[in-house]
């Protein structure tokens, strides 16, 4: 074996293996967990952190997976868990249990400059986000940004559900002028026309579960048809809809002491009513299967599925409906299939937060009158920054490759969840 193979065999075999973590239990521990106490809060309310873990009240205190205690506290997205340990009740109350779960609370006020340029783009503005707004896990975000050929406005704010048998709901309004441009899979314009357009609506949430949540989404659009210089298949008129969508989704979260994993499926019908315009009705499935295979080494599973029926083209949806990284951003179509098949490494980890890679293959199927049936497939290569420290999921950086058409394409994301 020559010295540049050892050297690849050997950090293959560190990023396959890495350093071990164990998932935890209470052994020994005997009693029955009877109440929570949680320290570290400042802004955010106890009830907040509380309400989420009192799924572990009633459970016996040996057979508690510590792990998953520390997923649930992640899972609120404000909070990073320091410590879980059991702990004796009073004296006089033997055999019950405290659950202890010591925290830090992440950085969740970010206002934030935005700016961007491409090839014959450019995006340069500010966004205000609270991810803990008064201290309730609830969110605000409100951004002004100008871009070519028009600007953005928008706000939102969002109480998520945050325990079984409880509501939810978001709120939000959008104004956008902008110019429209639709391509295929290496980016070419094939049609091109400036829009004005206005959004309101409101989604409502109930979680049935701690793993099963039903949403409702009512919403009023209106899109207007602006001048353009040279416009290329641009429709004949604009349209004023409202849509109502209905939707139901099943959502886990586990710990392996480096990654928070996530396993979720979701289906959806939206009915959009036109005033004039016809109306359109679409159905939607989603899935992410995240498994550790080894601590901080998983898979990384990603499927999308829309189906709409003769949807006008101000109607049509972008590649992240088929979950895959392959297609521009420009590409348009009204049906997709993908998948995405992947595995995920954790590489180092910094106090402020956890650096891994992704590697995966990702297939799609479209079909639209700019292009009719398409199917496309390749590999897609990323770099994941998890924030520990800041109310922001992930910051990730990405390469993919369009096998049959060739074409590469960089992506920047910052995720989050709203």
């Amino acid at each position: 074996m020559n010295i540049k193979l050892r050297w690849v065999v050997l950090i293959l075999f560190i990023l396959i293996i890495g350093v071990p973590a164990f998932s935890q239990s209470a052994n020994g521990e005997s009693g029955v967990i009877t109440s929570i106490s949680i320290s570290g809060l400042k802004r955010t309310k106890l009830h907040v952190a509380e309400n989420p873990l009192r799924r572990f009240v009633g459970q016996e205190a040996a057979s508690l997976d510590t792990d998953q205690v520390r997923a649930v506290v992640l899972d609120t997205g404000i909070l990073e868990p320091l410590l879980v340990e059991i702990r004796d009740a009073a004296a006089e109350t033997a055999g019950e249990k405290i659950l202890f779960i010591e925290v830090r609370e992440k950085w969740a006020i970010f206002p934030v400059p935005v700016f961007f340029i491409g090839s014959g783009s450019m995006l340069a503005g500010a966004a205000f986000y609270d991810a803990n707004a008064f201290g309730l896990n609830q969110k605000m975000a409100v951004a002004g940004m100008y871009q070519t050929g028009g600007w953005i406005a928008t706000a939102l704010y969002m109480v998520p559900p945050d325990s079984a048998g409880s509501f939810g709901w978001i709120a939000n309004v959008l104004y956008i002028e902008s110019e429209r441009r639709d391509g295929n899979q290496k980016n070419e314009t094939l049609r091109r026309f400036n829009t004005r357009s206005v959004s309101a609506g409101g989604i409502l949430q109930y979680r049935f579960t701690e793993t099963l949540t039903g949403a409702f989404r009512l919403s009023y659009m209106n899109v207007q048809l602006r001048d353009t210089a040279a416009p290329l298949l641009a429709p004949p008129e604009g349209a004023q809809v409202i849509s109502m969508a209905p939707e139901f989704s099943a959502r886990r979260s586990s710990w392996d002491g480096y990654l928070l994993s996530e396993e979720s499926a979701s289906i959806g019908y939206t009915f959009v009513q036109g005033f004039p315009s016809p109306s359109v009705h679409s159905l939607s499935l989603r899935g992410v299967y995240e498994k550790s295979i080894l601590p901080g080494f998983r898979t990384n599973f990603r499927f999308g599925l829309l189906y709409k029926n003769e949807a006008p083209l101000l109607f049509e949806s972008g590649p992240h409906e088929a979950a895959v990284n392959i297609l521009p951003s420009s590409f348009s179509a009204r049906h997709y299939a993908g998948l995405s098949l992947g595995l995920e490494k954790y590489l180092f980890r910094f106090s402020f937060g956890t650096v891994s890679a992704l590697g995966s293959w990702q297939m799609a199927w479209s079909n639209g009158p700019l292009l009719g049936d398409s199917f496309d497939y390749g590999v897609m290569g990323s770099l994941f920054f998890y924030m520990s420290r800041l109310a922001i999921p992930a910051m990730g950086f990405g390469l993919a490759y369009n096998i049959p058409a060739e074409y590469f394409q960089f992506s920047f994301s910052i995720g989050m969840s709203l």
